[in-house]
């Protein structure tokens, strides 16, 4: 869980508007090109920015985040889903036994 006090998620709709919303939380750090899904469309994250302060003995905190994400495009969908598909097995390939 990222110790961050306003989470600003921005999502920006292929019209050239943005959509605002706030998150409460986040797990882990969000990277630039990363996948993430919001319920079951699939997202990708454009830019990250974040607000670092300072705090004692060099310790450092994020006061706030905000994260821009673009939904996929269809083609990018449907490469997505090719490559989350389970394999195709050979004739002649044998299952895993440790």
């Amino acid at each position: 869980m990222t110790a961050t006090e306003r989470i600003t998620m921005v999502v920006l709709n292929e019209d050239g508007s943005r959509d605002k919303f706030t998150l409460s939380s986040w797990v882990g750090i969000p990277r630039k090109h990363e996948l993430m899904w919001i319920g079951d469309d699939p997202y990708m994250i454009i830019e990250v920015e974040y607000a670092v302060s300072e705090g004692f003995f060099g310790a450092r905190s994020i006061d706030a985040a905000g994260v821009y994400v673009r939904r996929l495009t269809k083609d990018e969908q449907d490469a997505v889903a090719r490559r989350l598909a389970n394999p195709v097995r050979g004739k002649d390939e044998q299952p895993f036994r440790p």
